[in-house]
Protein backbone atom coordinates (compact mmCIF):
# COMPACT_ATOMS: atom_id res chain seq x y z
CA UNK A 1 0.00 0.00 0.00
CA UNK A 2 1.35 3.61 -1.22
CA UNK A 3 1.75 6.46 1.11
CA UNK A 4 -1.51 8.18 -0.37
CA UNK A 5 -4.19 5.21 0.44
CA UNK A 6 -4.33 3.50 -2.74
CA UNK A 7 -3.37 0.12 -3.55
CA UNK A 8 -0.69 -0.79 -5.47
CA UNK A 9 -1.26 -4.15 -7.34
CA UNK A 10 1.62 -7.08 -6.84
CA UNK A 11 2.72 -8.00 -9.66
CA UNK A 12 3.13 -11.93 -10.58
CA UNK A 13 4.95 -14.01 -12.70
CA UNK A 14 2.40 -16.61 -13.50
CA UNK A 15 -1.04 -17.07 -12.44
CA UNK A 16 -0.99 -18.30 -8.54
CA UNK A 17 -2.03 -21.92 -8.29
CA UNK A 18 -3.21 -23.45 -4.85
CA UNK A 19 -1.77 -27.26 -4.14
CA UNK A 20 -5.16 -29.46 -3.92
CA UNK A 21 -6.05 -30.15 -0.55
CA UNK A 22 -4.45 -32.50 1.33
CA UNK A 23 -1.22 -32.93 -1.27
CA UNK A 24 2.66 -31.65 0.07
CA UNK A 25 3.75 -28.65 -0.24
CA UNK A 26 6.09 -28.38 -2.73
CA UNK A 27 10.10 -26.52 -1.51
CA UNK A 28 10.62 -23.56 -2.62
CA UNK A 29 12.57 -22.92 -5.39
CA UNK A 30 16.71 -22.26 -5.35
CA UNK A 31 17.98 -18.90 -6.34
CA UNK A 32 21.06 -19.20 -8.71
CA UNK A 33 22.70 -17.53 -6.10
CA UNK A 34 22.01 -20.67 -3.31
CA UNK A 35 22.18 -23.36 -6.07
CA UNK A 36 26.56 -21.94 -6.25
CA UNK A 37 26.75 -21.41 -2.77
CA UNK A 38 25.04 -25.35 -2.42
CA UNK A 39 27.28 -26.87 -4.67
CA UNK A 40 30.21 -24.86 -5.58
CA UNK A 41 31.92 -25.12 -8.79
CA UNK A 42 36.01 -26.58 -9.50
CA UNK A 43 37.41 -24.56 -12.20
CA UNK A 44 38.22 -27.01 -15.40
CA UNK A 45 41.91 -26.34 -15.98
CA UNK A 46 42.30 -27.55 -19.99
CA UNK A 47 45.89 -28.50 -21.17
CA UNK A 48 47.35 -26.49 -23.51
CA UNK A 49 46.95 -27.78 -26.85
CA UNK A 50 50.16 -28.71 -28.81
CA UNK A 51 51.17 -27.07 -31.56
CA UNK A 52 50.00 -29.04 -34.64
CA UNK A 53 52.98 -31.27 -36.12
CA UNK A 54 55.00 -29.74 -39.37
CA UNK A 55 54.57 -32.45 -42.20
CA UNK A 56 57.98 -33.56 -43.01
CA UNK A 57 58.42 -33.11 -46.53
CA UNK A 58 60.48 -35.07 -49.11
CA UNK A 59 63.18 -32.40 -49.05
CA UNK A 60 63.30 -31.98 -45.39
CA UNK A 61 64.15 -35.76 -45.03
CA UNK A 62 66.37 -35.48 -47.54
CA UNK A 63 68.06 -32.91 -45.68
CA UNK A 64 68.11 -34.85 -42.76
CA UNK A 65 69.76 -37.63 -43.82
CA UNK A 66 72.27 -35.37 -45.50
CA UNK A 67 72.82 -33.42 -42.01
CA UNK A 68 73.15 -36.98 -40.28
CA UNK A 69 75.71 -38.16 -42.80
CA UNK A 70 77.99 -35.11 -43.37
CA UNK A 71 78.03 -35.48 -39.38
CA UNK A 72 78.73 -38.70 -38.94
CA UNK A 73 81.98 -37.79 -41.42
CA UNK A 74 82.64 -34.54 -39.63
CA UNK A 75 83.03 -36.94 -36.04
CA UNK A 76 85.28 -39.58 -37.79
CA UNK A 77 87.52 -37.32 -39.55
CA UNK A 78 88.25 -35.32 -36.21
CA UNK A 79 91.00 -37.95 -34.94
CA UNK A 80 92.04 -38.55 -38.68
CA UNK A 81 93.10 -34.61 -38.66
CA UNK A 82 94.28 -34.60 -35.45
CA UNK A 83 96.47 -37.90 -36.71
CA UNK A 84 97.57 -35.38 -39.68
CA UNK A 85 98.88 -32.39 -37.64
CA UNK A 86 101.03 -35.04 -34.89
CA UNK A 87 102.22 -36.64 -38.20
CA UNK A 88 103.61 -33.76 -39.92
CA UNK A 89 104.45 -32.04 -36.74
CA UNK A 90 106.39 -35.34 -34.85
CA UNK A 91 106.80 -38.10 -37.47
CA UNK A 92 107.89 -35.89 -40.42
CA UNK A 93 109.95 -33.27 -39.13
CA UNK A 94 113.05 -34.58 -38.39
CA UNK A 95 113.86 -31.85 -35.47
CA UNK A 96 110.50 -32.17 -33.44
CA UNK A 97 111.32 -35.79 -33.44
CA UNK A 98 114.52 -35.60 -31.92
CA UNK A 99 113.62 -32.84 -29.60
CA UNK A 100 110.83 -35.65 -27.96
CA UNK A 101 113.11 -38.61 -28.07
CA UNK A 102 116.50 -36.92 -27.15
CA UNK A 103 115.55 -36.47 -23.55
CA UNK A 104 115.14 -40.29 -23.46
CA UNK A 105 118.88 -40.68 -23.16
CA UNK A 106 118.29 -40.28 -19.34
CA UNK A 107 115.67 -42.90 -19.26
CA UNK A 108 116.24 -45.73 -16.80
CA UNK A 109 115.03 -48.27 -19.17
CA UNK A 110 116.57 -46.86 -22.43
CA UNK A 111 120.19 -46.68 -20.38
CA UNK A 112 119.25 -50.44 -19.36
CA UNK A 113 118.86 -51.55 -22.45
CA UNK A 114 122.27 -50.06 -23.83
CA UNK A 115 124.26 -51.12 -20.83
CA UNK A 116 123.18 -54.74 -21.04
CA UNK A 117 123.78 -54.79 -24.68
CA UNK A 118 126.98 -53.23 -24.68
CA UNK A 119 128.07 -54.67 -22.01
CA UNK A 120 127.51 -58.58 -23.86
CA UNK A 121 128.85 -57.14 -26.89
CA UNK A 122 132.48 -56.30 -25.27
CA UNK A 123 132.61 -59.70 -23.12
CA UNK A 124 131.55 -61.76 -26.32
CA UNK A 125 134.69 -59.85 -27.70
CA UNK A 126 136.72 -60.28 -25.01
CA UNK A 127 135.66 -64.35 -24.70
CA UNK A 128 136.36 -64.78 -28.61
CA UNK A 129 140.43 -63.38 -27.89
CA UNK A 130 140.52 -65.76 -25.04
CA UNK A 131 143.61 -63.65 -23.13
CA UNK A 132 144.08 -66.28 -20.81
CA UNK A 133 144.55 -69.15 -23.03
CA UNK A 134 147.20 -66.86 -25.34
CA UNK A 135 149.03 -66.38 -22.35
CA UNK A 136 149.01 -69.60 -21.05
CA UNK A 137 150.39 -71.05 -24.32
CA UNK A 138 152.85 -68.33 -24.30
CA UNK A 139 153.87 -69.45 -21.26
CA UNK A 140 153.73 -72.82 -21.92
CA UNK A 141 156.35 -72.11 -24.95
CA UNK A 142 158.69 -70.52 -22.69
CA UNK A 143 158.86 -73.59 -21.05
CA UNK A 144 156.63 -73.35 -17.67
CA UNK A 145 155.43 -76.31 -16.04
CA UNK A 146 152.15 -78.13 -17.35
CA UNK A 147 150.86 -78.01 -13.76
CA UNK A 148 151.54 -74.11 -13.41
CA UNK A 149 149.94 -74.12 -17.04
CA UNK A 150 146.70 -75.89 -15.99
CA UNK A 151 146.46 -73.78 -12.75
CA UNK A 152 146.61 -70.35 -14.89
CA UNK A 153 143.75 -72.24 -16.97
CA UNK A 154 142.18 -72.73 -13.53
CA UNK A 155 141.99 -69.02 -12.79
CA UNK A 156 140.16 -68.51 -16.54
CA UNK A 157 136.19 -68.53 -14.95
CA UNK A 158 136.53 -66.09 -11.86
CA UNK A 159 138.76 -63.61 -14.09
CA UNK A 160 136.14 -63.73 -16.58
CA UNK A 161 133.82 -63.09 -13.95
CA UNK A 162 135.61 -59.94 -12.16
CA UNK A 163 136.40 -58.70 -15.79
CA UNK A 164 132.65 -58.77 -16.74
CA UNK A 165 131.65 -57.05 -13.42
CA UNK A 166 134.87 -54.10 -14.51
CA UNK A 167 133.18 -54.07 -18.00
CA UNK A 168 129.55 -53.21 -16.80
CA UNK A 169 130.87 -51.00 -14.25
CA UNK A 170 132.89 -48.78 -17.45
CA UNK A 171 130.24 -49.09 -19.78
CA UNK A 172 127.46 -47.34 -17.41
CA UNK A 173 129.53 -44.64 -16.49
CA UNK A 174 129.79 -44.28 -20.37
CA UNK A 175 125.86 -44.62 -20.37
CA UNK A 176 125.10 -42.27 -17.94
CA UNK A 177 127.38 -39.24 -19.23
CA UNK A 178 127.16 -36.17 -21.86
CA UNK A 179 128.75 -38.15 -24.08
CA UNK A 180 126.07 -40.89 -24.45
CA UNK A 181 124.02 -37.96 -24.77
CA UNK A 182 125.15 -36.42 -27.76
CA UNK A 183 126.04 -39.90 -29.31
CA UNK A 184 121.99 -41.04 -28.75
CA UNK A 185 120.67 -37.18 -29.70
CA UNK A 186 122.67 -37.75 -33.15
CA UNK A 187 121.95 -41.44 -33.49
CA UNK A 188 118.29 -40.58 -33.50
CA UNK A 189 118.49 -38.07 -36.15
CA UNK A 190 120.13 -40.18 -38.29
CA UNK A 191 117.41 -43.36 -37.53
CA UNK A 192 114.37 -40.53 -38.02
CA UNK A 193 115.86 -39.82 -41.60
CA UNK A 194 116.35 -43.50 -42.44
CA UNK A 195 112.29 -43.87 -41.00
CA UNK A 196 110.88 -41.33 -43.44
CA UNK A 197 112.66 -42.81 -46.46
CA UNK A 198 111.18 -46.41 -45.45
CA UNK A 199 107.49 -44.64 -44.96
CA UNK A 200 108.53 -42.80 -48.16
CA UNK A 201 108.92 -46.47 -49.82
CA UNK A 202 113.05 -46.30 -49.94
CA UNK A 203 113.50 -49.66 -47.51
CA UNK A 204 117.64 -49.82 -49.00
CA UNK A 205 118.99 -47.34 -46.34
CA UNK A 206 117.13 -48.34 -43.45
CA UNK A 207 119.70 -49.18 -40.81
CA UNK A 208 118.12 -52.92 -40.31
CA UNK A 209 119.30 -55.94 -38.27
CA UNK A 210 119.54 -59.27 -39.80
CA UNK A 211 115.79 -59.75 -38.59
CA UNK A 212 114.31 -57.10 -39.65
CA UNK A 213 114.03 -54.63 -36.78
CA UNK A 214 114.55 -51.18 -37.08
CA UNK A 215 117.52 -49.70 -34.34
CA UNK A 216 119.26 -46.72 -33.38
CA UNK A 217 122.69 -47.08 -34.08
CA UNK A 218 125.18 -46.17 -31.17
CA UNK A 219 128.57 -47.41 -32.89
CA UNK A 220 129.85 -43.97 -32.34
CA UNK A 221 130.43 -45.05 -28.40
CA UNK A 222 132.72 -47.82 -29.77
CA UNK A 223 136.60 -45.74 -29.66
CA UNK A 224 134.72 -43.86 -26.54
CA UNK A 225 134.20 -47.51 -24.85
CA UNK A 226 138.11 -48.96 -25.89
CA UNK A 227 139.62 -46.30 -24.32
CA UNK A 228 137.82 -46.19 -21.25
CA UNK A 229 138.36 -50.03 -20.70
CA UNK A 230 141.80 -49.44 -21.37
CA UNK A 231 142.22 -47.34 -18.80
CA UNK A 232 140.36 -49.74 -16.79
CA UNK A 233 142.95 -51.90 -16.97
CA UNK A 234 140.41 -54.70 -18.56
CA UNK A 235 142.78 -57.43 -20.20
CA UNK A 236 143.02 -56.90 -24.02
CA UNK A 237 140.82 -53.92 -24.41
CA UNK A 238 143.05 -52.64 -26.49
CA UNK A 239 142.61 -55.79 -28.98
CA UNK A 240 138.87 -54.70 -28.93
CA UNK A 241 137.14 -54.08 -32.54
CA UNK A 242 134.10 -51.67 -33.05
CA UNK A 243 131.49 -52.54 -30.88
CA UNK A 244 128.41 -51.53 -32.42
CA UNK A 245 125.76 -50.89 -30.07
CA UNK A 246 122.26 -50.61 -31.01
CA UNK A 247 118.42 -49.68 -29.06
CA UNK A 248 116.07 -51.61 -30.97
CA UNK A 249 113.06 -49.20 -31.59
CA UNK A 250 110.18 -51.39 -33.84
CA UNK A 251 109.69 -54.36 -35.79
CA UNK A 252 110.58 -52.69 -39.60
CA UNK A 253 108.00 -55.51 -41.17
CA UNK A 254 105.25 -54.06 -39.02
CA UNK A 255 106.33 -50.53 -39.51
CA UNK A 256 106.04 -50.65 -43.15
CA UNK A 257 102.55 -50.99 -42.53
CA UNK A 258 101.88 -47.49 -41.99
CA UNK A 259 103.49 -46.50 -45.07
CA UNK A 260 99.97 -45.92 -46.87
CA UNK A 261 98.20 -43.83 -43.67
CA UNK A 262 101.78 -41.68 -43.84
CA UNK A 263 101.57 -41.11 -47.44
CA UNK A 264 97.95 -40.42 -47.27
CA UNK A 265 97.95 -38.01 -44.04
CA UNK A 266 100.89 -36.02 -44.27
CA UNK A 267 100.14 -33.26 -46.71
CA UNK A 268 96.62 -32.94 -45.96
CA UNK A 269 96.21 -31.66 -42.21
CA UNK A 270 95.10 -27.99 -43.48
CA UNK A 271 92.91 -29.35 -45.58
CA UNK A 272 91.32 -32.08 -43.38
CA UNK A 273 90.79 -29.75 -41.26
CA UNK A 274 88.79 -26.86 -43.25
CA UNK A 275 86.78 -30.15 -44.54
CA UNK A 276 86.27 -31.24 -41.25
CA UNK A 277 84.65 -28.16 -39.64
CA UNK A 278 82.66 -27.86 -42.75
CA UNK A 279 81.35 -30.63 -42.58
CA UNK A 280 80.37 -30.73 -38.71
CA UNK A 281 78.79 -26.57 -39.32
CA UNK A 282 77.11 -27.18 -42.51
CA UNK A 283 75.65 -30.44 -40.97
CA UNK A 284 74.36 -29.25 -38.18
CA UNK A 285 72.86 -26.11 -40.05
CA UNK A 286 71.24 -27.98 -42.17
CA UNK A 287 69.69 -30.52 -39.05
CA UNK A 288 65.47 -29.60 -38.32
CA UNK A 289 66.71 -29.76 -34.78
CA UNK A 290 70.16 -27.82 -34.53
CA UNK A 291 70.15 -27.95 -30.55
CA UNK A 292 69.94 -31.82 -30.95
CA UNK A 293 72.16 -31.76 -33.70
CA UNK A 294 74.55 -29.80 -31.65
CA UNK A 295 74.74 -32.21 -28.72
CA UNK A 296 74.96 -35.38 -30.56
CA UNK A 297 78.19 -33.79 -32.60
CA UNK A 298 79.68 -32.37 -29.42
CA UNK A 299 79.32 -36.00 -27.99
CA UNK A 300 80.41 -37.65 -31.59
CA UNK A 301 83.44 -35.69 -31.13
CA UNK A 302 83.94 -36.48 -27.87
CA UNK A 303 83.48 -40.46 -28.16
CA UNK A 304 86.02 -40.13 -30.88
CA UNK A 305 88.87 -38.56 -29.22
CA UNK A 306 87.94 -40.91 -26.63
CA UNK A 307 88.18 -43.78 -28.92
CA UNK A 308 91.56 -42.45 -30.75
CA UNK A 309 93.45 -41.83 -27.50
CA UNK A 310 92.58 -46.01 -26.36
CA UNK A 311 93.66 -46.54 -30.05
CA UNK A 312 97.08 -44.84 -29.65
CA UNK A 313 98.17 -47.04 -26.72
CA UNK A 314 96.81 -50.00 -28.81
CA UNK A 315 98.89 -49.30 -31.80
CA UNK A 316 102.05 -48.21 -29.25
CA UNK A 317 101.95 -51.80 -28.17
CA UNK A 318 101.33 -53.78 -31.38
CA UNK A 319 104.37 -51.90 -32.38
CA UNK A 320 106.76 -53.23 -29.79
CA UNK A 321 104.84 -56.63 -29.18
CA UNK A 322 106.91 -58.16 -31.99
CA UNK A 323 110.28 -57.71 -30.39
CA UNK A 324 112.07 -59.43 -28.00
CA UNK A 325 111.56 -58.97 -24.30
CA UNK A 326 114.60 -57.15 -23.55
CA UNK A 327 114.02 -54.96 -26.49
CA UNK A 328 110.27 -53.76 -25.18
CA UNK A 329 111.71 -51.37 -22.21
CA UNK A 330 113.19 -49.36 -24.33
CA UNK A 331 111.34 -49.25 -27.49
CA UNK A 332 108.31 -48.58 -25.18
CA UNK A 333 109.75 -45.68 -23.99
CA UNK A 334 110.70 -44.05 -27.42
CA UNK A 335 107.43 -45.12 -28.72
CA UNK A 336 105.69 -43.56 -25.53
CA UNK A 337 107.13 -40.68 -25.98
CA UNK A 338 106.80 -40.08 -29.94
CA UNK A 339 102.72 -40.92 -29.53
CA UNK A 340 102.87 -38.84 -26.48
CA UNK A 341 102.09 -35.83 -28.37
CA UNK A 342 98.92 -37.42 -30.39
CA UNK A 343 97.51 -38.21 -27.36
CA UNK A 344 97.93 -34.43 -25.79
CA UNK A 345 96.26 -33.57 -28.90
CA UNK A 346 93.57 -35.72 -28.67
CA UNK A 347 92.94 -34.49 -24.95
CA UNK A 348 92.42 -30.93 -25.85
CA UNK A 349 90.28 -31.95 -28.81
CA UNK A 350 88.11 -33.74 -25.69
CA UNK A 351 88.28 -31.21 -23.00
CA UNK A 352 86.53 -28.17 -25.49
CA UNK A 353 84.14 -30.85 -26.73
CA UNK A 354 82.86 -31.74 -23.64
CA UNK A 355 83.07 -28.39 -22.34
CA UNK A 356 81.43 -27.11 -24.87
CA UNK A 357 78.85 -30.40 -24.68
CA UNK A 358 78.00 -29.51 -20.62
CA UNK A 359 77.38 -25.71 -22.21
CA UNK A 360 74.66 -26.65 -24.49
CA UNK A 361 73.16 -29.18 -22.55
CA UNK A 362 72.36 -26.30 -19.84
CA UNK A 363 71.48 -23.39 -22.00
CA UNK A 364 69.65 -24.52 -25.14
CA UNK A 365 66.33 -24.40 -25.89
CA UNK A 366 64.11 -26.94 -26.84
CA UNK A 367 61.87 -29.43 -24.57
CA UNK A 368 64.70 -31.82 -24.34
CA UNK A 369 66.68 -29.09 -22.57
CA UNK A 370 64.18 -27.74 -20.67
CA UNK A 371 63.83 -31.20 -19.42
CA UNK A 372 67.11 -31.41 -18.51
CA UNK A 373 67.39 -28.15 -16.35
CA UNK A 374 64.28 -29.69 -14.79
CA UNK A 375 65.21 -32.63 -13.70
CA UNK A 376 69.02 -30.85 -12.23
CA UNK A 377 66.98 -28.63 -10.34
CA UNK A 378 64.46 -31.14 -9.37
CA UNK A 379 67.24 -33.33 -8.17
CA UNK A 380 69.06 -30.65 -6.10
CA UNK A 381 66.39 -30.47 -4.52
CA UNK A 382 64.84 -33.73 -3.28
CA UNK A 383 66.26 -37.01 -1.55
CA UNK A 384 68.58 -39.54 -3.73
CA UNK A 385 65.32 -41.80 -3.96
CA UNK A 386 64.01 -39.24 -5.86
CA UNK A 387 67.03 -38.28 -7.55
CA UNK A 388 67.48 -42.30 -9.20
CA UNK A 389 63.67 -42.12 -10.31
CA UNK A 390 63.05 -42.84 -13.94
CA UNK A 391 62.43 -38.90 -14.44
CA UNK A 392 65.75 -38.34 -12.99
CA UNK A 393 67.72 -40.59 -14.90
CA UNK A 394 69.28 -38.54 -17.66
CA UNK A 395 71.13 -36.56 -14.47
CA UNK A 396 72.56 -39.61 -12.76
CA UNK A 397 73.55 -41.03 -16.24
CA UNK A 398 75.04 -38.30 -17.45
CA UNK A 399 76.73 -38.15 -14.24
CA UNK A 400 78.07 -41.18 -14.63
CA UNK A 401 79.42 -40.27 -18.53
CA UNK A 402 81.38 -37.10 -17.12
CA UNK A 403 83.22 -38.65 -14.62
CA UNK A 404 84.44 -41.47 -16.47
CA UNK A 405 85.12 -38.85 -19.44
CA UNK A 406 87.43 -36.79 -17.04
CA UNK A 407 89.46 -39.58 -15.67
CA UNK A 408 90.06 -40.57 -19.03
CA UNK A 409 91.13 -37.36 -20.36
CA UNK A 410 93.05 -36.78 -17.26
CA UNK A 411 94.84 -40.05 -16.78
CA UNK A 412 96.81 -42.67 -18.70
CA UNK A 413 94.98 -45.54 -18.02
CA UNK A 414 95.77 -49.46 -18.81
CA UNK A 415 94.52 -50.35 -22.48
CA UNK A 416 91.59 -52.71 -20.75
CA UNK A 417 90.68 -50.32 -18.35
CA UNK A 418 90.50 -47.41 -20.96
CA UNK A 419 87.86 -49.56 -23.13
CA UNK A 420 85.79 -50.38 -19.96
CA UNK A 421 85.47 -46.91 -19.38
CA UNK A 422 84.94 -46.16 -23.16
CA UNK A 423 81.75 -48.79 -23.21
CA UNK A 424 80.45 -46.78 -19.91
CA UNK A 425 81.01 -43.22 -21.71
CA UNK A 426 78.68 -44.74 -24.89
CA UNK A 427 75.70 -46.66 -22.77
CA UNK A 428 75.65 -44.00 -20.07
CA UNK A 429 75.60 -41.16 -22.67
CA UNK A 430 72.68 -43.15 -24.97
CA UNK A 431 70.92 -43.28 -21.87
CA UNK A 432 70.97 -40.10 -20.66
CA UNK A 433 69.84 -38.77 -23.92
CA UNK A 434 67.09 -41.29 -24.33
CA UNK A 435 65.73 -40.88 -21.33
CA UNK A 436 65.35 -37.18 -21.32
CA UNK A 437 61.41 -37.48 -22.27
CA UNK A 438 59.87 -33.93 -23.37
CA UNK A 439 56.65 -34.42 -22.36
CA UNK A 440 57.67 -33.61 -18.66
CA UNK A 441 58.40 -30.32 -19.46
CA UNK A 442 54.31 -29.72 -19.37
CA UNK A 443 53.87 -32.15 -16.27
Amino acid sequence: MSSNGDTVPVPTTGPATTPPAGAPAEPPAETPAQSEAAHPTQPVTTPPAAPPAQPVTPRRRWLSILSAIMIVLGCVLVPVTATSFWVRGTITDTESYVAVVGPLASDPQVQTAVEEQLTARVMTELTQLDVIGALTEALVAQGISPELASSLSLLQSPLQDRTEALVRRVVDRIVTSERFAAVWTNANRIAHTQLIRLLEGDTTVLTQQEDGQLVVDLSALSSTIRTALENAGVPGASLLPDVAGAVVVGDGTRLTQAETAYRLVKGLPWVLLVVTIALIVIGVLLARRRWRASMLTLGGVLVAALVTIVAARVGADYAISGLEPANRGAAGSIVEAVTDRLRQILRVIGWLALAALVVTALTGGGPRATALRRSVGDTASQTWSAAVAWRHTPLVAGAVALVCVVVMLAADLPVGVSIALVAVVVIAGTLAWRSTRPSEVTG
